[in-house]
């Protein structure tokens, strides 16, 4: 956390430095997840588990393969995937992973993605969460239901679509719509002039071979009807723009949604009444 704390506070103040050290810091702004210890309860829960390691390539950044941890509770036939959010960790579903050990014949896995929690990585991006929801599908099978929390809720979708599953259930909690959004919010955080913003996303580009507004779930959200999504969300959520979903919800209207209002982004995966509605409505006897 503290080298987080030094990034965010140089990049309040970039009128002395190079433009080649600014497009370095803003990476780091931008894709530099800070380690928070775990909790006790956090640490008991994952000594529950059975851990797992699992690699994938890390084909923007380092060019290497990236180890990632994983956890896993249960032998059950119905297998849960959860994917955390951006700068998060797998224990951050303590809350929900205590309500879905409750269940009986359930499989349940959780990892931290690479460069977030225990997994090892200076940098981590979209498309190394990507890579290692596949990779896990891969190794235990197709989850019937998967679950996913802000940049983990679009990284479910296109991964899950580019590997052609249809899972029985998606859940998606205050998810990212536009990742470019949300990059000018965390650069907006510390007044990160425009012309500094569009070098950063030029630079952005020239990584990945493609801008950061391709990365949009109105372009690779391909599901239909026949798919049972439910979004939980708060309307006054202030790390992603809530008009985004709303018109994303108005294009896909067969998609369940309900608003939490003034639960937080990062509060709602632990807020009581959307943990009782998920468990009710998509965990009760029988379905």
């Amino acid at each position: 956390m503290k080298n987080y704390r030094q990034i965010y506070q140089q990049a309040k103040d970039l009128s002395q430095m190079e433009s080649s050290a600014i497009d370095d810091l803003l990476w780091k702004l931008i894709c530099y997840a800070p380690k928070i210890p775990l909790r006790l309860a956090q640490q008991q829960l994952l000594d529950t588990a059975e851990h797992f390691q699992l690699s994938v390539t890390d084909t923007y950044f380092t060019k290497q393969e990236l180890v990632f941890n994983g956890f896993k509770w249960g032998t059950g036939s119905r297998k849960i995937l959860l994917t955390h959010g951006w700068s998060s960790k797998a224990a951050d579903f303590s809350a929900l992973l205590e309500e879905l050990l409750k269940l009986e014949d359930v499989e349940i896995i959780a990892f931290d993605a690479p460069g977030n929690g225990s997994s090892p990585a200076e940098l981590s991006n979209l498309i190394l969460y990507i890579e290692a929801i596949k990779k896990i599908i891969n190794q235990y099978g197709a989850p019937s239901t998967v679950i996913g929390h802000s940049l983990g809720a679009m990284a479910n979708v296109i991964a899950l679509q580019q590997a052609g599953i249809k899972p029985d259930v998606l859940i998606s909690i205050a998810p990212v719509i536009r990742l470019k959004a949300l990059f000018c919010n965390m650069l907006n955080s510390v007044n990160v002039p425009e012309n500094l913003q569009d070098n950063f996303f030029t630079s952005f580009q020239a990584t990945f071979n493609r801008p950061a507004s391709d990365y949009d779930l109105d372009t690779y959200y391909n599901f239909d009807h026949t798919l049972n999504h439910w979004i939980a969300f708060d309307e006054d959520d202030t790390v992603v723009n809530s008009a985004y979903l709303s018109n994303f919800l108005k294009e896909r209207p067969w998609i369940k949604s309900e608003n939490y209002k003034g639960a937080g982004h990062e509060k709602l995966i632990k807020h009581t009444p959307l943990l009782n509605d998920l468990i009710r409505d998509y965990f009760s006897a029988g379905l």
